[in-house]
């Protein structure tokens, strides 16, 4: 095949144009380099598919290097990020090679960074940060290993932060409800229920008083058009207990209205 021309595009490609065929080849600097294409005034058949096959694997090649631009990425994600782009498995398995063996890829590496992030950036406990990790591909020991070095001091400061931050913030519930919600809240993000209770049991939760007085104004308003008298009472009563508020609390609430 005599080649007609040669065009310099992006991304480390050339247009390859040819005299006999309507077909433009475009490949990599490598494939240039290796095959001395600049120098050449035709190609083979077989380099014809040589260099179509190899630069399948450039083309997979540079497909992770830009997803690796964006932020750091384990094994197992480029592999599947790969697949999604329909590559073959072999040049695939090829590219994942040539970025740990150039350090592009280091799952160690990534792996600490990971749990280091998770703990000073996000509001997950170790549960949530494992599950985490096995889905990026690590392996129970690789994990393990990793978070065995955290100290305890470090996730129950974290969790303590986290629960004063939320009984802080909210306003509205009784001390029961915000004790509920913190339980929960806190498990779902993959702390120990155990360890949330412990450290609730050092706090002083807020009895928002001024929202049980709301709460029993506009429950009465609405209520005392269908109840009155020890039947409105125990109506209220019973809302407001499922809010969080404490008995005492609710009686003094419900007498000073």
């Amino acid at each position: 095949m005599k080649i007609k021309s040669y065009k310099k595009l992006k991304n480390n490609q050339y247009k390859i144009s040819f005299k006999d065929s309507p077909i433009d080849l475009i490949v990599y600097d490598e494939i240039i380099l290796k095959y001395n294409l600049l120098l050449k005034k035709e190609i083979s058949n077989q380099e014809w598919e040589n260099i179509r096959k190899e630069n399948k694997f450039f083309a997979c090649y540079y497909k992770a290097i830009s997803y690796l631009s964006y932020k750091s990425r384990s094994k197992k994600e480029i592999t599947e990020y790969l697949k999604r782009q329909k590559f073959a498995n072999e040049d695939i398995e090829q590219v994942v090679i040539l970025l740990e063996e150039k350090k592009i890829i280091n799952n160690h590496a990534f792996l600490e960074m990971f749990v280091n992030d998770q703990i000073h950036l996000t509001l997950y406990g170790p549960k949530k940060i494992k599950k985490k990790l096995i889905d990026l591909g690590f392996s129970e020991e690789e994990i393990q290993q990793s978070l065995v070095s955290i100290s305890e001091d470090i996730w129950t400061e974290k969790l303590e932060h986290i629960i004063m931050k939320k009984v802080k913030s909210n306003k509205k519930d009784g001390a029961g409800k915000i004790k509920e919600k913190i339980v929960y809240s806190c498990t779902n993000e993959g702390f120990s229920k155990e360890k949330v209770l412990e450290i609730l049991e050092k706090i002083e939760l807020p009895k928002n008083n001024e929202s049980l007085l709301k709460e029993v104004e506009k429950l009465k308003k609405k209520l005392s058009l269908k109840y009155s008298g020890s039947v409105l009472h125990y109506q209220i009563k019973g809302r407001l207990l499922n809010k969080g508020f404490s008995s005492e609390d609710i009686e003094n609430a419900l007498e000073e209205v």
